[in-house]
């Protein structure tokens, strides 16, 4: 007699390793949601007056922070609607108005554009090349500093300028609107406070930001 075949059996999948008593349990345990367990935020700011009441939490200062960045937000795109009006971009909006409103009969210096705008000159120059090359803007030398110029806008600009005035006081009238003459004194001084902090902790936010990046090139020349 033949044998028969031995039939084909598929072999067995390997057993799956026992899981340990509390794996799934622990996975689910670092999982916030599953559990419902709160997350709890540390305060982001230390110092006392700018805490709740409670004095351990600053939902009010995030919020306030929130607040202002759309403000910031707000005021850009509003300013980026008046200087497209004028044809240029807000950074030279800004520029163009600055000497507007001070250059008087003799002129603005580039120092003084750069302080009122928190910008560094070089950044002012550049900008100045520009707008002068569009004939919006004209140098002349200053006689008290024959290291310096004097800058006016052209009779051109003085034109685009009046021709956006109604949309201008439009603009500012909506955007500040609600506030009072007391509001309006309260607001720009503590603005104004603020402007050397923020400045001091952005020049110490770049020194750090060049510090890592300078580390991590070594150690990448290292490697």
């Amino acid at each position: 007699m033949v044998p028969k075949a031995a039939s084909k059996v598929p072999p067995k999948a390997p057993a799956k390793p026992a899981e340990k008593r509390g794996a799934s349990r622990s996975a689910k345990s670092n999982d916030g949601a599953s559990t419902g367990r709160a997350f709890q935020l540390f305060p982001t700011v230390s110092k006392q007056e700018l805490l709740d009441r409670d004095g351990k939490s600053d939902r009010d200062f995030r919020q306030f922070l929130y607040d202002l960045s759309s403000l910031a937000s707000y005021l850009g795109s509003a300013r980026a609607y008046l200087a497209a009006q004028l044809g240029v971009t807000s950074p030279q909006y800004n520029i163009v108005m600055i000497i507007a409103q001070y250059q008087d009969a003799s002129g603005v210096s580039i120092t003084d554009v750069a302080k009122r705008l928190h910008v560094s000159t070089a950044f002012i120059t550049s900008e100045i090349i520009k707008l002068e090359s569009a004939g919006l803007v004209a140098k002349k030398r200053n006689p008290d500093d024959g290291r310096s110029v004097l800058l006016r806008v052209t009779a051109a600009c003085e034109k685009r300028v009046q021709q956006i005035a109604a949309e201008r006081l439009f603009v500012n009238d909506q955007l500040f609107r609600g506030l009072s003459g007391e509001d309006f004194r309260h607001l720009a001084t503590t603005v104004a406070s603020l402007m050397d902090d923020f400045a001091h902790t952005v020049d110490i936010l770049k020194t750090t930001q060049r510090g890592r990046a300078a580390r991590a090139a070594k150690r990448s020349q290292q490697s």
